[in-house]
């Protein structure tokens, strides 16, 4: 048995059933037992390594377990760096394989020759080259050990052509998984018993209590937890967009999202006024506190964290409590011991107003979810989605212009619904691929993939994929012919000075069909409305090309931005 035959084998034996990647010059060995495995091993081709990475983190978001991904050596780590980047730094567990030149070529300049160590050292939780073919079955254990537990993350494994090629000298006697490890979050921990009850006095005698729950929260699969508890003692709940679905939006109790992109204003009111906040899975970031503005500094408040990093513990705010281990089993635990404390409360006058307040914002709403105004207002198609989506959905998103409007719009039912998104850096080009690693994911739910023309332009290739596969995904393409969020940042600090942002609108419908993609061009509002209707009746996949109004013509829900526009207006008329 040669390395890359162990290599499949421990892949197997960690249940491993898929993987995306890109063939090259130096993966044959992989390639040639990859093949010789199947069908127990599923090899998924994308048209570039970036791709392949973004398959695997939203594999890994919606599988939880570890998303494998490959390339060849050379250009191949270098283009799979955004989307190992943007894994780790989310805490997904992706684990990259890269086929490396030969070590006797180490320092000749060999083709392709790369440091591929140092190069992912900084944006994984460990990267290695193995130099010995008897290492394999350690450091792949070693790998799926180090990517699932803790926080997880990335990681990056170098194969040498030797170690491809060399053959193992027991027959592959040490080829065993640690089945602990094939799902994530591996081994989770649970809280200190005295922190606990000191979370749960906290939140007994809190008068405005409120739940904000992080994508950790989503990771951690926590929210049926969140739910228990905050029904019992009718705690208002508000996420950040990475903990969007963890409550169906139509649950009495969840508010919406808070922070800067596309914000709920009743779900920042009840933050702000809130006298015990419990952030659940939650960073503490720039975005989900507005750069550390929301919440506002007050003596009296008191802020409870529950996160499975220590190191993020108090790491922006002055914490009154912090409670270290795994979201789901905090949360369940801090369940038992209030209904040992407490009896189940009822909706206090607080969550009617609260209810009353978001009422009267979805209200206010309609006038844009109706609007026939063309170009198309980004919320109008939104609301049109909503009308639509089954009850069982996941909706993945770039960063962009489908962003604020996404946040801040969409619905989504429960039921395992999910909404992603590439929070972490904010690259384009995430939503096309990621709906082929959800696919695989998730075959339950009805898939829709949300983005700008910015996106498109990066990811385009993979509509090949999508047909290749048949995956039956509704793609709805925002074209407002330019990179519309840095535009509007342009206009709003940069005097309207408008530089390299602007580009030709061309015929994107054209490009799908071109690749065999059913795909409608749509300008108005009767073409959207037949659009979705044909779209979520195919059995495969479809763009829709809508054409859309601005982030330049009207501002999006951003809140930094809008205070930036007060500003740039009261400057004016002074």
């Amino acid at each position: 048995m040669n390395g890359a035959q162990a290599l499949v084998e421990m892949l197997k034996a960690y249940q491993v059933e898929l993987v995306f990647g890109v063939p090259g010059d130096t993966s044959l060995p992989l390639y040639e037992a990859l093949h010789n495995a199947a069908p127990a091993i599923r090899h998924v081709l994308a048209r570039d390594e970036r791709s392949a990475t973004f398959m695997a983190d939203a594999y890994a978001r919606l599988a939880h377990k570890p998303g494998i991904c490959e390339c060849p050596s050379g250009a191949g780590p270098l283009y799979s760096v955004p989307g190992i980047a943007e894994a780790n730094a989310s805490s997904i567990p992706v684990i990259l394989i890269t086929s490396d030149i030969p070590l006797a070529g180490e320092g000749k300049q060999t083709i392709t020759e790369l440091d591929c160590q140092k190069l992912f050292d900084s944006i994984t939780k460990w990267s290695s080259v193995l130099k010995s073919v008897v290492k394999v079955p350690e450091v792949v254990r070693r790998a799926f050990r180090i990517a699932t537990t803790g926080r997880p993350g990335a990681i990056h494994l170098a194969f040498p052509k030797e170690v491809m090629t060399g053959e193992l000298a027991d027959g592959g006697g040490d080829l065993y998984a640690e089945p602990e490890c094939a799902i994530y979050p591996a081994y989770r921990t649970r809280g200190a018993r005295g922190e606990l009850e000191k979370t749960v006095d906290y939140l007994i005698g809190a008068e405005r209590p409120i739940i904000i729950a992080g994508g950790g929260a989503n990771h951690s699969q926590a929210g049926n937890a969140i739910v228990d508890l905050a029904e019992w003692l009718s705690i208002p709940v508000v996420t950040t967009i990475s903990g969007q679905g963890l409550l169906a939006d139509d649950h009495p109790l969840a508010l919406g999202v808070i922070g800067d992109n596309g914000f709920h204003p009743h779900a920042h009111r009840a933050v702000e006024e809130g006298d015990v906040l419990l952030y659940v899975g939650c960073k503490m970031g720039s975005v989900s506190t507005i750069h550390w503005t929301m919440p506002s500094r007050k003596p009296e408040r008191k802020i409870i964290q529950i996160d499975l990093n220590p190191e993020m513990l108090g790491n922006n705010f002055q914490n009154t409590l912090s409670v270290a281990g795994d979201a789901r089993l905090i949360m369940e635990d801090l369940s038992v011991l209030i209904r040992g404390k407490t009896p189940r409360r009822t909706a206090s006058d607080r969550i009617r107003k609260l209810n009353e307040e978001r009422s009267g914002f979805w209200e206010a709403a309609e006038s844009e979810f109706v609007s026939g105004k063309t170009p198309l207002k980004p919320q109008r198609i939104i609301a049109a989605l909503n009308k639509r989506m089954p009850s069982v959905s996941v909706v993945i998103a770039d960063a962009g212009t489908p962003t604020p409007y996404t946040t801040r719009y969409l619905k989504l039912r429960g039921n395992g619904s999910r909404f992603l998104i590439p929070r972490a850096y904010g690259g384009l080009g995430y939503a096309i691929p990621a709906v082929v690693g959800a696919h695989f994911a998730r075959p339950d739910a009805r898939l829709i993939g949300l983005f700008g023309d910015g996106s498109l332009g990066m990811s385009a290739g993979e509509l090949e994929t999508l047909v290749r596969l048949n995956i039956p995904a509704v793609l709805i393409h925002f074209n407002n012919s330019m990179f519309g969020w840095i535009k509007c940042l342009q206009k709003l600090h940069s005097g309207e000075k408008y530089l390299s942002v602007d580009f030709t609108p061309g015929r994107p419908a054209l490009v799908a069909k071109g690749f065999g993609m059913e795909a409608l061009e749509i300008r108005t509002t009767a073409e959207l409305e037949a659009g979705l209707d044909v779209a979520f009746a195919q059995n495969g996949p479809i763009f829709l090309d809508v054409v859309s109004e601005t982030e330049v013509d009207q501002l999006p829900p951003v809140y930094t931005w809008h205070r930036a526009a007060e500003k740039l207006g009261k400057n004016r008329k002074s």
